[in-house]
């Protein structure tokens, strides 16, 4: 289910995100390290996270 956000300054602008997770190789170990990817919005977004900016949008590391 994708979580779709919105900035205050254009709260019509409806852009939405899935989580995912990309494999790194760091200092030898791989890792994986939480990613957002953009998808088509729905219709009818279930609810719209309101952000001051987009880039304050962070994946959880869980």
């Amino acid at each position: 289910m994708p979580q779709c956000y919105a900035t205050r300054g254009a709260p019509q602008e409806i852009v939405c995100y899935r989580h995912s997770w990309k494999a790194e190789y760091r200092h030898g170990d791989l890792v994986y390290v939480p990613i957002l990817v953009q998808v088509p919005r729905p219709a009818h977004p279930a609810s719209v996270v309101i952000v001051d900016r987009l880039d304050d949008i962070r994946p959880d590391a869980t």
